[in-house]
């Protein structure tokens, strides 16, 4: 780094954390070979002085690139970038089981959190109650398509480890290593704008919509089991809604005649003539294949 560097400060985001968008740069430096394997990185103090923020936040930055493999740090000795590049690194994947797309997952971390609101009612709990919350995040092609928040009560969430869900999926963690019987899931979709967390996870800014899809997850005894709260990055993702086109007037006439038939007692219910069907297709646009609706949580 030189002094005729120009300084970041200016262009930094006041809504999304330093920390993530130090790292950020740093982390360009290393991928586009500035800074090559093996070699040693500038001083803590001469970051700080650069990028003009505190030390806990230059070190927030840095942990977050040894957490990735990006660099080693060694007392004593300074900061060096691996010697593995990252295009070279051996990096586990994982199947989403719906939608089929694979991605990396980098664990955020799995920490005791209030109840929000809008898990309250699902699963049972009272606003504030503490609750068991974990966060992903989805990597596809070396950019994030996805954060997954996952909410579950204490008592289940306390017998799942960061590293099962490194390996695995929610729902396979649930039913493969938990053994719970999974039943109905609801599904619901919804555009959101982020909040500062999920922008600075998914390396966005506040101003950027996300499409929200929420699973409400139960058992077979329709126990509720989790909310998982997934915030993909809206120009990488869409839901496609398809149909056949409406019937007509005649259609419909006979459609309500049948409607209001009353059937006889025991006899299976049949869809009136003339209904509309409709088809979900969720599109995961990372890969650009037209993949089946809905999300593996």
């Amino acid at each position: 780094m030189t002094a005729r560097d120009a300084s970041p400060s200016l262009v930094f985001h006041r809504s999304v954390p330093l920390h993530h968008q130090i790292q950020r740069l740093l982390r360009a430096r290393i991928e586009s070979g500035q800074w090559g394997p093996g070699e040693r990185i500038p001083t803590e103090m001469a970051l700080v002085a650069h990028f003009g923020v505190s030390r806990a936040t230059l070190r927030e930055s840095l942990r977050a690139l040894e957490r990735d493999g990006l660099i080693a740090r060694h007392r004593r000795r300074g900061t060096f970038v691996r010697q593995v590049s990252p295009a070279g690194m051996a990096r586990r994947t994982i199947t989403n089981l719906v939608l089929g797309y694979e991605s990396e997952i980098r664990v955020v971390g799995g920490a005791v959190a209030p109840a929000p609101p809008h898990v309250v009612g699902f699963l049972g709990m009272r606003r504030g109650e503490p609750l068991q919350r974990f966060v992903r995040v989805e990597v596809v092609d070396g950019a994030p398509l996805a954060v997954v928040v996952n909410y579950m009560p204490l008592p289940l969430g306390r017998r799942i480890r960061e590293r099962d869900l490194a390996r695995a999926s929610m729902l396979e963690v649930l039913r493969d290593k938990l053994g719970i019987g999974l039943g109905r899931i609801r599904q619901q979709l919804e555009a959101r704008m982020p909040d500062e967390e999920i922008a600075a996870l998914l390396e966005i800014d506040v101003t950027q919509p996300v499409l929200l899809v929420r699973l409400l997850v139960s058992d077979t005894a329709l126990r509720p089991v989790e909310i998982a709260d997934t915030f993909y990055r809206a120009d990488r993702y869409r839901f496609e809604v398809e149909m056949p086109m409406l019937p007509g007037r005649r259609a419909r006439r006979d459609a309500g005649s049948v409607a209001r038939r009353r059937p006889a007692p025991g006899a299976p219910l049949r869809p009136a003539k003339g209904t509309v069907r409709i088809k979900a297709l969720a599109v995961a646009t990372a890969r650009g294949i037209p993949l089946t609706g809905g999300h593996d949580g």
